[in-house]
């Protein structure tokens, strides 16, 4: 009876630290950091324009003009850098 009582509060405390590891990392991944610096690096070629750039909802829209005057958005998460479309705009 002893062990089945240590048992039980042992597996409770258990299930509280899960938790509260859960909670913290789910925090932390939906608040992103605002201190972090990001490089976004933006390859175009020689004679390509950037018409223009906006920022809305976390993402970095740049739209850009080849020298063949094809229109391209690209857009960025702007916490991570990474590039997560490439739209070509056909006329």
């Amino acid at each position: 009876m002893q062990f089945l009582k240590f048992l039980v509060i042992f597996m409770g405390i258990l299930i509280i630290a899960g938790l509260t590891v859960i909670v913290t990392t789910i925090y932390n991944r939906s608040n992103p950091s605002f201190d972090s610096q990001v490089n976004i690096e933006l390859n175009i070629s020689e004679g390509s324009k950037i018409l223009h750039q906006a920022i809305e909802k976390n993402k970095l829209f740049v739209y850009i003009q080849t020298e063949n005057k094809l229109d391209i958005i690209k857009v960025f998460d702007i916490y991570t850098g990474k590039e997560l479309r490439k739209i070509n705009i056909k006329k």
